[in-house]
């Protein structure tokens, strides 16, 4: 049996591969009781309670410390853990978070997979994790690395899409500022491109706007 921990140990069978994830269902692919091996775990410092039912095998080398994921990292192993892994990922606002357009932290974290999902109230650290349904064979993603492990986010063109795609107001001030942050990393022949593929053209405008109106 392969263990990813060397104290208490994790059995990787028990993990929503190739993530850290774990929950009541994956770990009963090993245990007769999972629930009480999880909180067995959980006070033996192997693993975390994400959310209720959800958990995650602390790396190794974050063993001796306070561990805290990033609510990003919680949301894109979350999103893997409902969906199953290359079925879900992280948009809108926390995508921005992700390609570094969006410097202040988020108390909600957006996800993506093909079916919709309720919320999630995290128990790890403040905040919720909300999920939309989207098909992910239809949007332009990257592959993203994670203290979890690997996830999906959508690219820098697509975000800018996604957050473009209503009209924006005085109450969209983390929008605003992700979106011309975003269109100064963004590829704009990508851009443009992706925004005839997907019929975002008015999604686009809004963008190019909301960048002209800043000069």
């Amino acid at each position: 049996m392969n263990l990813v921990t060397h104290e208490a140990a994790v059995p990787a069978e028990a993990l929503i591969r190739p993530t850290l994830m774990l929950t009541g269902r994956s770990a009963a692919t090993v245990y007769a009781q999972p629930g009480a091996e999880l909180s067995r775990l959980a006070k033996s410092g192997a693993i975390i309670k994400i959310a209720r039912g959800f958990y995650a095998a602390i790396p190794v080398d974050k063993r001796k410390g306070d561990w805290l994921p990033s609510l990003e990292t919680l949301t894109a192993g979350l999103a893997t853990a409902i969906y199953g892994p290359g079925h879900g990922a992280l948009w809108g606002l926390s995508a921005a978070r992700v390609h570094g357009a969006l410097p202040r932290a988020l108390a909600t974290g957006f996800a993506l997979g093909p079916s919709q999902h309720r919320a999630i109230a995290l128990t790890v650290r403040q905040g919720e994790v909300e999920f939309r349904k989207r098909d992910p064979e239809r949007l332009e993603l990257e592959y993203l690395t994670t203290e979890l492990g690997p996830g999906l986010v959508t690219s820098i063109e697509q975000t800018i899409l996604d957050l473009s795609v209503r009209a924006f107001s005085d109450e969209s001030e983390s929008r605003v500022e992700a979106v011309r942050n975003l269109m100064a990393l963004a590829n704009p022949d990508r851009l443009d491109e992706l925004a005839n593929r997907v019929r975002g053209r008015a999604a686009l405008a809004r963008a190019e706007r909301l960048v002209a109106d800043a000069h």
